[in-house]
């Protein structure tokens, strides 16, 4: 029985070790493009010059009859022709000459494979046939595909794209995508947040779960966001994200909710959609951060990579006026968070710095502390910051800015990541509704917070206060399991 054990603990961890089958999609030393044209520029569709332009230095084999060269490259007739070993083959060319294709890997040995092409389940009955062809030659020559219908991989990390797009504003940020759809590739909702990205496409192989299992052993990965509109195996599915919720937060957006969403979302990618409320279900008992906007999705995926977690839902509102503090008020409450109670040793603290006639409480008006000595505006800010961050009664700050002065702003956003690193355990969600005196936008705050990597400027308090509510609903998550 020992002996057995033994055994079983060697093979486990000699599985652990073994580099994932998605490695080379995402990191090839090696990549033939299989129907590359010399077409350049932004409209020409070209993976070979999205691969130079993107810096990606492995070694790159343009494949197809009709030229002798592309782009200075030597051109081979097929993948076979190619004298070098080969890790992944991109397959760009007319649907019905993918199966050959895919037969002229296997023999040459290439065991990754990605097919951006459409007209395959997501289209006729033809397309479907093609399609179960590929899946069959894959099996035999034990070749993994991506896709059908798929812009593949992006890993700045590698300098590395399969996607025939051109892709800008390009971040290597810990957050990892895994779409059915190439829309997500550049950007998601506001913002370009996430690093590394994956579009499953029709997942006629590789699917959603295959590349969650992947994500979750990447170092380069902290942050998880799915974009699904369906699957195939949901037993499966359920298994990889019951592990890697408890390993790394996991943001969903589950479309095709309506009857007529689903029906074409089943059309796009030839899954299957399920109820809305399973979906839902699934969400709550497996710990998925689920997200009902593309909008939401960015900004939960940048929450969960900026904030820290907090222990509880007892917030602090610090408002730049009495107005927009009852906002908060109302935004918490809906989102079941608490509007804590100051501690008085607060309370007499924030007296010392308030004028004589403001009685400090939460939500705090922070314009009063601010007019009574404006040249040091930033320094009350500083020290309410705090004072407020001190108190045992507070989890987490909603912090509501409203009128800024440009002069301000280099102060402030000194003042929240020296109040960050002091309170790496109490999240600070901010969000600025701009102002009559402003010379400063709220992005610009954003970069800057962004760029010191200590967080960002939410477009509303509610966006602020759903955020901060995910967060607590992942803590407790954990904390359950």
């Amino acid at each position: 029985m020992g002996r057995s054990y033994r055994r079983l603990v060697i093979i486990y961890r000699s599985f652990m070790d073994s580099d994932h089958f998605l490695k080379p999609f995402f990191e090839p030393r090696s990549v033939a493009i299989v129907g590359a044209n010399p077409r350049t520029g932004d409209f020409a569709f070209n993976a070979i010059e999205n691969l130079e332009n993107f810096g990606y230095k492995g070694h790159i084999y343009p494949v197809n009859r009709k030229y002798a060269e592309i782009l200075g490259r030597q051109c081979y007739t097929t993948v076979k022709d190619i004298p070098f070993h080969v890790e992944l083959a991109v397959v760009v060319s007319p649907r019905n000459t993918v199966p050959g294709v895919i037969r002229r890997c296997g023999e040459k040995g290439i065991k990754s494979v990605v097919v951006p092409g459409q007209g395959f389940a997501d289209a006729d009955d033809e397309g479907k046939k093609l399609q179960q062809d590929i899946i069959n030659l894959a099996k035999y020559y034990g070749i993994r595909i991506l896709g059908p219908n798929t812009l593949g991989v992006l890993n700045p990390f590698a300098n590395f794209t399969t996607s025939f797009l051109l892709l800008i504003d390009i971040h290597t940020l810990p957050i990892g995508m895994i779409s059915q759809s190439g829309v997500f590739f550049t950007t998601v909702g506001r913002y370009s947040c996430f690093g590394k990205a994956i579009d499953v496409g029709n997942a006629c192989d590789i699917d959603v779960a295959d590349a969650l299992e992947y994500f979750i052993q990447d170092e380069d990965v902290s942050v998880i966001l799915l974009h699904i509109e369906g699957i195939i195996d949901g037993n499966r599915f359920r298994t990889a994200v019951t592990k890697a919720t408890k390993a790394k937060p996991i943001i969903c957006l589950k479309t095709g909710r309506s009857q007529e969403a689903a029906k074409a979302a089943s059309s796009h990618t030839g899954s299957l959609i399920g109820s809305d409320y399973v979906w839902d279900a699934l969400c709550k008992q497996t710990g998925i951060i689920r997200a009902n906007s593309i909008d939401e999705l960015s900004d939960l995926g940048k929450a969960f990579h900026y904030l820290p977690r907090p222990k509880g839902n007892r917030v602090a509102i610090l408002s730049g006026s009495g107005g927009v503090g009852i906002i908060g008020i109302d935004v918490c409450i809906e989102h079941g968070l608490y509007p804590t109670k100051f501690a008085q040793s607060t309370k007499e603290h924030l007296k010392t710095i308030a004028p004589h006639w403001y009685e400090p409480k939460n939500p705090l008006d922070l314009w009063p502390f601010m007019m009574s000595s404006p040249k040091t505006a930033t320094k009350a800010i500083e020290s309410i910051l705090n004072t407020v961050l001190n108190d045992e009664n507070v989890d987490a700050v909603l912090f509501f800015g409203g009128t800024w002065w440009d002069d301000l702003i280099p102060s402030f956003v000194e003042i929240i990541v020296e109040t960050t690193n002091q309170f790496p355990n109490k999240p600070i969600a901010i969000s600025f509704s701009g102002g009559a005196i402003l010379d400063v936008l709220a992005e610009h705050i954003s970069e800057r917070l962004e760029k010191a990597g200590k967080g960002f400027v939410f477009s509303n308090p509610n966006d602020a206060a759903k955020a901060l509510a995910k967060l607590v609903d992942y803590s407790e998550f954990l904390s359950q399991s």
